[in-house]
């Protein structure tokens, strides 16, 4: 019998949209925040973030029932909150106390039904800018992700990973590739130590971080998350599947698969196969990152997964 492969659902089920088009995250823009009065802004801002909390829940129970084995939470369920210029504190948000019981009660059920949890703050988060604002909005945004799944009473280790794209390439002029990954570090270290002890990076889809540079400058530091569509399309000498998944040590590898239209880094629906790096690495727990989201996975487990 094939043996079944750890599949993540990222963000949003699809299938419990189809059921329901009121199961999605409500976000708020910083131009309908300014919009209102402030005190009404905070209390619409506090509800949209208590239904963000309610639909992380469902969906947690819905991947069980479906057989998906971890989450990645959305980086996106708290709206503008890391905002500086709005001033916001989790203490203004008058649902605060409902909203950590929902995110705990969430955490609690995805750790009796075996679901691991993770997140991917956005691209725009970026240790390595050469920009002093940038890399403090970051620390900012990176240290707010890390609240929430503080929130769901996940371990602060990297069985809750964080992902982080390295995103910056190298500026050879001003620095050595030795000083560019030790200025990443010191400004991990300035984050909370939930940062510092959840953070994995992941090779890039162009530029330098490819496989390659990501395990030799960062493999020692942090671990390291394989992208087998970012590997196919900004590729190393050899695959090093192995070697991301050595430095992880005792937690288990979280990885990302995903397939691209006509080898674009556009995701296609669903898959047309299943790569070796993924049927060859079980050991593995694998996000998927195809359009169809649950829609996919819940189509490879039915299948049993060799039928790709």
């Amino acid at each position: 019998m094939t043996a079944t492969p750890k599949l993540g659902l990222v963000c949003i089920s699809e299938l419990l949209k189809d059921k329901d088009k009121k199961i999605a995250f409500k976000t708020m823009t910083r131009k309908q925040f300014l919009s209102m009065q402030r005190q009404d802004a905070i209390k619409e801002l506090s509800f949209r973030i208590l239904h963000n909390s309610k639909i992380t829940a469902q969906i947690i129970v819905h991947c069980a029932s479906v057989g998906i084995s971890h989450y990645r939470v959305s980086s996106n369920l708290f709206p503008l909150v890391t905002d500086e210029t709005l001033d916001l504190n989790y203490s203004d948000l008058p649902d605060l106390d409902q909203i950590k019981n929902m995110m705990m009660l969430a955490g609690n059920h995805a750790r009796k039904v075996n679901i691991t949890i993770s997140s991917h703050p956005d691209q725009f988060n970026v240790l390595s800018s050469y920009t002093d604002s940038v890399v403090d909005k970051s620390i900012r945004e990176l240290n707010h992700q890390s609240y929430i799944l503080d929130l769901m009473g996940c371990s602060q280790d990297h069985s809750s990973p964080m992902c982080l794209h390295v995103s910056k390439n190298p500026n050879f002029d001003v620095e050595t590739i030795e000083q560019y990954c030790q200025r990443f570090m010191n400004n991990l270290s300035r984050c909370d130590i939930g940062v510092q002890k959840r953070l994995v990076v992941e090779n890039e889809d162009n530029g330098y971080w490819n496989s390659e540079n990501v395990f030799k400058l960062f493999g020692n530091h942090l671990p390291c998350v394989f992208d087998n569509l970012h590997d196919a399309i900004n590729p190393s000498v050899r695959c090093y599947i192995n070697d991301f998944k050595s430095t992880w040590k005792s937690h288990t590898p979280v990885m990302h698969w995903s397939e691209g239209i006509n080898k674009t880094k556009s995701h296609t629906d669903y898959a047309s196969h299943v790569p070796h790096v993924v049927s060859n690495n079980l050991d593995c727990i694998w996000e998927v990152e195809l359009k169809a989201k649950d829609k996919s996975i819940v189509k490879i487990l039915s299948e049993n997964f060799k039928s790709y």
